[in-house]
């Protein structure tokens, strides 16, 4: 038999052959070793309990940002126990909701009852009014900080030294892995008290720690080193929601911003939610929550619930509950399960610190997989729960910002437009780096 296509007269050209793939076992992701989308921390804040005797505070980053010891490390034993600092915490909080509640002496009408819970815009009202209150939550920012680094040891004093001169520069990327649920982005650095009109020359709104830096607080879970990458053109979103908010002004735009940029699942009922979870696969990039959260009680315990529109209560452990043999699953048989969304919880206290025996319901999700979770310390009026999260996605989804830029970009877009300070409130756990990708070829960088 001659193969010599030359001598049988047959063309010599090439032939393309079409190869496809029937099967997709990497479900259009591609499952990557390390984790590029990760970028450098100028400082990393660890602060640890191995006992509620003992409080360690550990300091390391950028060595032009933070320079260590030639001999040691930042590392220091707090001399303020863990139940004090856990009291002031959620005394800073109370303090913000009592700013939401706040009734003026001398009422006009009807927007000058309790104007801070209708109004997003408060540009409108007094200056003087808006800034003492301002100043007023500001200083008990710095009060916290102050107290959680009170004491006369000699290597406290100079982690302290350390720490509140990097945190009074403006613009850095910082994570507090902490085992104390202390809400960062209230503490402030600079503050003065109300009498003296807050800091010399400054604007109080300024001082606020979630302010000046982009900020992320860790989550007591697994460490993960892999990132998902889609490969999709098209993000996917859900927005989970209770009917009765959907009147709520600015709650449509953001429904047709997720409709218009991404491929939205809608769900308005509880029972729609746990099934979704109970599934070993929810791709789904985006998460939105605009529903009631609540906090439960038995006994001398509490949790926090949310709910949609039926009253079926969601927390932490029923996420975990739902999801814990799906993540188990998949790291021990390497099982496909995908949970990789980057969640917006527009709901009351889910992102108040955990109560005693109780995690966070946005640890929870960072737990089984989400990127990171972005929730409110307070109950949020709902006005300005919509207004922020329209301002927050459309730097997320239409600019491609990454969750910790969009977040900063939100807070100082309400300070300088709005006069508003409750864009602080909200803090974000893990997910600093987090963004969706459009691009199929797009990886994902450092920002």
């Amino acid at each position: 038999m001659n193969l010599d296509t030359r001598a049988t007269g047959e063309a010599d050209e090439a032939e393309e052959v079409a190869l496809s793939a029937p099967q997709d076992p990497s479900r259009r992701y591609r499952l990557l070793a390390e984790a590029p989308a990760c970028g450098p921390r100028e400082l990393t804040v660890c602060i640890r309990c191995p006992s509620e005797a003992v409080t360690t505070i550990v300091l390391w980053g950028d060595p032009e940002v933070l320079p260590q010891p030639r001999t040691s490390s930042c590392y220091a034993v707090l001399e303020t126990d863990a139940e004090e600092i856990r009291t002031l915490s959620a005394r800073l909080i109370s303090r913000w909701q009592e700013f939401v509640a706040y009734q003026p002496s001398l009422r006009q009408g009807p927007l000058d009852v309790k104007p801070y819970t209708h109004l997003a815009d408060l540009s409108g009202r007094p200056a003087v009014e808006v800034t003492a209150q301002v100043t007023e939550l500001a200083w008990e920012g710095q009060y916290l900080l102050d107290e959680l680094l009170a004491g006369d040891g000699r290597e406290l004093a100079e982690v302290r030294r350390r720490l509140l001169e990097v945190l009074g520069l403006r613009d850095l990327r910082i994570r507090f892995d902490s085992d104390l649920d202390i809400p960062w982005p209230l503490l402030a650095v600079g503050a003065g008290p109300p009498a003296t009109g807050g800091p010399p020359g400054g604007d109080p709104f300024a001082t606020f720690l979630g302010h000046r830096h982009q900020i992320e607080a860790g989550a007591d879970a697994y460490p993960t080193a892999y990132w998902y990458v889609s490969g999709r053109t098209r993000p996917t979103s859900s927005i989970q929601w209770d009917e009765e908010l959907t009147g709520t002004p600015l709650a449509t735009d953001v429904h047709k911003l997720l409709d218009d940029r991404t491929e939205l699942t809608e769900r308005i009922h509880g029972t729609e939610l746990l099934a979704a979870l109970n599934q070993p696969v929810l791709d789904e990039d985006l998460m939105y929550f605009f529903c009631h959260g609540e906090y439960a009680r038995q006994g001398d315990r509490t949790w926090r619930n949310l709910r949609l529109s039926d009253p079926v209560p969601i927390d932490a452990s029923m996420v975990d509950r739902y999801r814990k043999r799906h993540t188990e699953a998949n790291a021990r048989d390497a099982t496909p399960c995908l949970f990789h969304p980057m969640v917006l919880l527009n709901v009351c206290f889910a992102g108040a610190p955990a109560t005693a025996g109780y995690a966070g319901i946005a640890a929870a999700f960072v737990k089984h997989g989400a990127l990171g979770v972005l929730a409110p310390h307070i109950a949020m009026p709902q006005v300005f729960g919509a207004e922020f999260a329209l301002r927050f996605l459309t730097r997320y989804v239409v600019e491609g910002l990454p969750a910790g830029r969009a977040v900063l970009e939100t807070v100082r877009w309400f300070a300088a437009e709005y006069r508003n300070p409750l864009a602080l409130t909200y803090s974000l756990v893990c997910g600093l780096d987090s963004r969706l990708f459009t691009d199929p070829q797009e990886g994902p960088t450092t920002p």
